[in-house]
């Protein structure tokens, strides 16, 4: 069961950091979780450079965004059978 886990945590982290992949894609309903690629959405403290943090931030809104989307009965974990709907939606076969 670990193991399972494990890869599809893995699996799921592929996914988020991918992000280009996701350009367009709707799913159940939900608009793109492309991240914002505006400079100035990221620099928090508009000094006119990102810092990791800034940048980290960033990308964490955007991994809880899709981490959110595919929770489709939003208990805070995604189960197994949201994952495949999930892999499914995105044209990825599941056994």
């Amino acid at each position: 069961m670990s193991f399972k886990l494990s890869t599809i945590t893995i699996t799921a982290f592929l996914f988020f950091a991918s992000s280009w992949a996701w350009a367009g894609h709707h799913y159940l309903g939900h608009g793109s979780s492309m991240p914002s690629w505006n400079m100035n959405e990221m620099d928090a403290n508009q000094d006119r450079t990102l810092s990791f943090e800034e940048y980290r931030d960033s990308q964490t809104k955007q991994l809880r965004a899709g981490f959110d989307m595919i929770d489709s009965n939003k208990d805070g974990s995604i189960s197994e059978d949201e994952w495949n709907t999930f892999l499914n939606v995105h044209g990825v076969k599941v056994e």
